[in-house]
């Protein structure tokens, strides 16, 4: 009797009863992990889905830097109030993506307008009026007095530097003469008008003038 109890110890029997517990399958069942027990290696890569995740819980310190691209954003859904002051800059725009149904209304100015940037195709018509122009002026020279069967010229400056946009001419007598040019200045296009006249008999006296253009 006594070699039967030194046999059944307590350490056989609690291995006796896991062998007959693994033999028949029965299992017992963890259903509730610990609070703060499962750490990122228990958990198999790409396990966690999108139903795994509460609402709100991924907020921006748990999104890497640099990771979230345009596919992952729904079209259209960015309003200003998204992007940062001074945050988007023209290397992060692509080609043609900027319509006029994006550009608020009176939000271009002249300093967002390249120099020589506008064609006159892009000018629709009767747009330019007066209040569009630089202030023009008219200039008139001196009389130049021509002799019978002889040419002269006349010729006229724009003041302040300004430039000719047209000109013309004026006889100061009712007599037969003729105008054999009325053009800018050979040299000096930008700032003079030259008009050269002939008179075939007697004498009269010839004037330039020019619509200037104030620079």
């Amino acid at each position: 009797m006594r070699r039967l109890r030194n046999v059944f110890t307590y350490g056989n029997v609690t291995a006796t009863i896991a062998v007959v517990l693994a033999m028949s399958g029965t299992a017992v069942a963890v259903t509730t992990a610990p609070t703060n027990s499962v750490v990122s290696s228990s958990i198999k890569d790409g396990e966690v889905k999108a139903p795994d995740l509460r609402g709100g819980a991924v907020t921006a310190v748990k999104i890497r830097a640099n990771s979230v691209g345009s596919q992952k954003v729904v079209d259209g859904s960015l309003t200003g109030t998204d992007v940062a002051d001074l945050s988007v800059e023209s290397a992060d725009l692509a080609n043609d993506s900027i319509t006029g149904g994006k550009i608020a209304d009176g939000g271009v100015s002249s300093f967002d307008i390249g120099f020589h940037a506008i064609q006159h195709e892009d000018i629709d018509g009767n747009a330019v009026g007066s209040e569009q122009v630089k202030n023009l002026t008219t200039a008139t020279s001196a009389g130049t007095s021509i002799g019978a069967g002889t040419a002269g010229n006349a010729e006229v400056t724009c003041p302040d530097g300004g430039m000719p946009v047209g000109g013309g001419f004026a006889w100061s007598d009712d007599e037969p003469s003729s105008i054999v040019y009325s053009t800018p200045s050979e040299t000096d296009p930008n700032h003079t008008w030259v008009v050269r006249g002939y008179v075939p008999a007697g004498s009269n006296t010839l004037y330039a003038w020019a619509s200037c253009l104030n620079l």
